[in-house]
Formats: C-alpha cells, structure tokens, sequence
C-alpha cells in the first residue's frame, strides 16, 4: 500500500530514555545492580530482588534464547499495514532479562522455543531504538 502513514515511534523519559540513549549508540546496555549484581529489564530505580537503589549500565551483546513470540494479523497503527503480518519475540537474554523485538532475517516456521537469537537496535531517533531478533 503506497503512501502507507510512518509508524508510530514512542516517545521517552526518565530511565527509558536512559536505555534507548545507550542502545543508541550502537550497544545495547542492561542495567546491573551493584548490591546482589541482578540484572533488569525494563530499568527502574530500585532493585526487585535486594531493593538497593545502587545500580550502574552494563554492556550486553544481546545475545539470548527464544522465550516466546506472537503473530499479530490486524493492527490499529496504520504504520504497519505493509509489514503485516509481523512477528514479536520476546527474547530470554543471557543475562537473564526479557527484551522484545521484531523478526528479521527469520520465518515463523523457523523458530523454536530457546533458538539461540541475538537482539539488534536499529535507531529510529536519538532516544529511540527498535529491536530486531535474528539467527545467532
């Protein structure tokens, strides 16, 4: 469908600016806290497991398994009309954390449950990136 209207990009604040701000320059970082030294995702302020509010970013490669995924067939955002229908995965990072992104360079009949998978950021702003899961 020609002249299809631009998806929708999010706007971000606080912590989850933070996240896309590193994810946009090219590395993707989880924060890590400094207490129990757990991992989390999406970033808050305090940690789930010891409740420290001391924690630093850490680097990941995005490298994961295959927790889940989803086909969606109908959207609401015009945007993606052309990319219908379209793949989420939620992936079980190494680290431990759950992030979700798009399929690429995969069909649907290629993913199994834990399928080794590496998450991507492309940047679609300077405080937004949008996450594809391919082939490790």
């Amino acid at each position: 469908m020609a002249g299809s209207p631009r998806k929708y990009v999010p706007e971000t604040e606080g912590l989850n600016q933070e996240f896309f701000l590193r994810a946009a320059g090219g590395t993707l970082h989880l924060q890590r806290c400094d207490e129990c030294g757990t991992y989390r995702h999406p970033p808050r302020y305090y940690c789930q497991h010891c409740f420290s509010g001391a924690w630093h970013w850490e680097p990941s490669a995005g490298l994961g398994r295959v927790a889940s995924w989803v086909t969606t067939h109908f959207t609401i955002d015009r945007g993606w009309v052309d990319d219908l229908p379209y793949t989420t995965i939620v992936v079980e990072l190494e680290e431990g954390p759950r992030l979700l992104g798009a399929m690429r360079n995969l069909s649907v009949e290629q993913l199994e449950l834990g399928m080794k998978v590496k998450v991507v950021g492309e940047t679609k702003r300077d405080d937004f990136v949008f996450f594809w899961v391919e082939p490790q």
